[in-house]
């Protein structure tokens, strides 16, 4: 049996109740979803603003849970509304009356969404805008029914109200929708911005409570001794699990609204750094070692300071007890212990970076946080004319719309045409990524059908203003917004609970019966998903779990490059190189947690299997603990000894070896006899021993991921 294939998976019950628990800033963010839903029901309703649904529902679609994103979410999608808009309307001037021309160019639209959405540095916006166009240009095929869905009105009354229709050609009432439908998107996008300008939740106070958390679970670690089979260590084993790919998105968006941020850099060394004290603490219960627990507890009484001092700012809070002479005089207790006194070192320089991050950031952030700068991107991929796999996005996703689009043709249901829309939006990069999306929107789309249905049978006939309607309507909104406000694993279901119910209940300007709605687009969506998994399995099917193997790959040849990195000034806290290369380490792991959060929902035959190592949780954290001994081999080298260069500069070919078994499981087995033997060095008893569990730990890796010494140790 394969190590790790079968997980701890917790129950339904389990997961939503962890879903649904109350986290920093989710009920700010409902408030905020609720409030934007009261303001465009009374614009909408006061000023008949067509297609008010759509008008309410561009709020769950397009807000995020923070007041960066939504910002930049409403300048950008109003720029690419206000663009799909214009040249939909060209589109339509050219093609209206030929559908031998229109039809061929929505087909050429669509393949090139699928295509630059995967190609392009910016490939979301440029799927919304042509997912725009084609969508709207779906209205030709309605041209003789077009006049009657906008209305106009001779009196104030909702009997008042005469069709487009009535006084002008289905061309211009076609033009008319057009602009509305834009009209609609600007005003939404406009109480978006302003609400959160007013009152959005800031990411840097994710930020701020995801590393205080850290801080508080290294410091209980170290106070209880840091031994194993404990609480506090199993806290920090879920820590190093969960890595700090969340907590550099957070830092990301916090930069769009606090721009000094990017200037010196102390947010990435900060993150860095507390995801280091967690694999540190983690390291030293593994060595289940009664040395060193005073150092330990000190250690602790300091990181829960530094927790506070984060949290809370160094105006509000007293200095830090920091004494690095302190420190290094208690860790020279245990000097002859050559297991823990380097970790105590890497222990001491962690947290004088932190120290100096949090109390001097002026000064320290020059020489603590060096900066990192990303290659310059260009508005296309590197690879985007080279990879194939972006031509066959683009061929499926176009496959998966002609399908959908002719079954709306050939049942004569226009109603469905929310399958059309469906194929945009769930035809993601991996089959994991769309299965999961497909199952949120099916089933928000159920509970706000049903929703939607039974307002309209208990309370629909009772209402007689829009107060009632506000009134109604606020425990579904408020149920809606609190899922979307969720982590990413629930938050399209918010969505699409809001878009159904609002879609069901809000017809014309006043009260309604019409439960059609609920079922057309259920039933458009079943369909949508049906098609666009058919294709994303059939044709090509990129595994979310392949992906992560070429991102953990991508980081155990990164420890190949650090391993042969010596520190060149022994006494400073900081080593520019090695830092550097720790930062692409980071993000090449975080990566690869990002890929795997999908993995699950994947059919085992497109993971790869056979020889091929299982790309797991516990096998990405085993991976990042090799980062601690190559650290400390990198950090105690002092003079160049040529055994210990001979060494590690085996161990980096041998990291590339071990990344290429990960990728395609070639020569598992011969992995653990080309690890080369460690080196006698005696005069450096440090070097030995963790030299001797770099070899321990990567050898157990192999032994308990290869599934040839799997099926070797079965057999026996």
């Amino acid at each position: 049996m394969r190590p790790h294939k079968a997980h701890d998976t917790p129950s339904t019950f389990s997961f939503l109740k962890k879903e649904m628990a109350t986290t920093p800033g989710r009920t700010r963010n409902t408030v905020l979803l609720v409030v934007q839903v009261i303001v465009t029901i009374l614009i909408g309703e006061t000023f008949r603003v067509p297609d008010l649904p759509v008008l309410v529902f561009i709020c769950f679609f397009l807000s995020g849970n923070d007041a960066a994103s939504n910002t930049s979410t409403a300048i950008m999608g109003g720029a690419v509304i206000v663009a799909g808009t214009a040249l939909t309307i060209l589109l339509m001037m050219a093609s209206l009356s030929e559908p031998g021309l229109r039809l061929p160019l929505m087909l050429l639209l669509t393949l090139a969404a699928g295509f630059l959405s995967e190609a392009m540095t910016m490939g979301s916006l440029a799927n919304i805008l042509l997912f725009w166009i084609v969508y709207m240009s779906m209205s030709a095929d309605m041209l003789e029914t077009v006049g009657y869905s906008l209305d106009g009105f001779i009196g104030n009354t909702t009997d008042s109200a005469v069709p487009d229709a009535a006084f002008m050609p289905p061309e211009e009432a076609m033009l008319h929708t057009l602009l509305w439908v834009g009209a609609v998107f600007i005003i939404a996008l406009a109480i978006i911005a302003i609400v959160n300008r007013l009152a959005g939740h800031d990411p840097l106070t994710m930020l701020r409570d995801g590393l205080a958390r850290r801080f508080e679970a290294v410091s209980r670690a170290c106070e209880t001794g840091a031994m194993p089979q404990t609480q506090e260590i199993g806290a920090i084993k879920g820590l190093a699990e969960q890595g700090v790919a969340q907590l550099r998105q957070f830092h990301d968006l916090s930069t769009k609204i606090h721009p000094e941020m990017s200037r010196h850099h102390v947010g990435l060394a900060m993150i860095r750094n507390a995801a280091r004290l967690v694999m540190i603490v983690l390291a030293w219960s593994q060595l289940g070692r009664e040395e060193g627990r005073h150092f330990l507890q000190r250690i602790g009484q300091i990181v829960a300071q530094c927790g506070h001092v984060y949290k809370h700012g160094r105006e509000r809070v007293p200095a830090i007890d920091f004494d690095q002479a302190e420190l290094e005089t208690l860790a020279a207790g245990f000097r002859d212990d050559p297991r823990l006194y380097p970790l105590a070192i890497e222990f001491i320089r962690s947290l004088t970076i932190i120290h100096g991050l949090l109390m001097r950031p002026e000064t320290t952030a020059p020489s603590f946080a060096p900066e990192i700068k990303a290659a310059a991107q260009g508005f296309f991929k590197p690879d985007a004319f080279r990879n194939p796999a972006y031509p066959r996005s683009a061929i499926r996703i176009a496959l998966s719309v002609v399908i959908c689009y002719a079954i709306t043709r050939f049942t004569s249901w226009p109603g469905i045409q929310t399958c059309v829309v469906t194929c945009f939006l769930v035809s993601l990069g991996t089959v994991g990524d769309s299965v999961h999306k497909m199952l949120l929107r099916v089933v928000g789309a159920m509970i706000g059908a049903v929703c939607g249905i039974g307002t309209i049978l208990l309370f629909m006939p009772s209402l007689t203003d829009c107060v009632d309607l506000i009134l109604v309507v606020l425990p579904v909104a408020a149920f809606a917004g609190w899922i979307k406000s969720g982590s990413e694993r629930i938050s399209y279901a918010g969505v699409q609970i809001a878009m159904a119910y609002f879609m069901t209940i809000l017809q014309g300007y006043g009260p309604t019966l019409d439960m059609e709605t609920a079922r057309n687009r259920v039933v458009g969506i079943i369909i949508g998903n049906v098609v666009v998994y058919l294709m994303a399995a059939a044709l090509w099917p990129v595994s979310a779990t392949n992906v992560a193997r070429k991102h953990l790959a991508g980081a155990v040849r990164q420890l190949g490059d650090l391993i042969v990195l010596r520190r060149k000034n022994p006494d400073a806290a900081v080593d520019i190189s090695q830092e550097i290369e720790r930062e692409k380490f980071g993000r090449a792991v975080a990566a690869t947690r990002m890929a795997l959060r999908n993995a699950p929902f994947e059919e085992e035959r497109l993971k790869g299997g056979g020889a091929m190592p299982d790309i797991t949780l516990p096998l990405v954290t085993d991976i990042q603990m090799l980062a601690i001994p190559v650290a400390v081999i990198s950090d105690v080298r002092r003079e160049p000894d040529e055994a210990a260069r001979d060494y590690v500069s085996t161990m980096r070919a041998w990291f590339n070896e071990l990344a290429q078994w990960l990728h395609d499981g070639r020569d598992g087995l011969a992995l653990q006899t080309r690890l080369p033997a460690v080196p006698v060095i005696e005069d450096d008893a440090q070097r030995m021993v963790w030299f001797g569990l770099l070899d321990e730990r990567a050898r157990q890796i192999l032994q308990t991921y290869d599934p040839d010494a799997c099926g070797q140790e079965g057999a026996a």
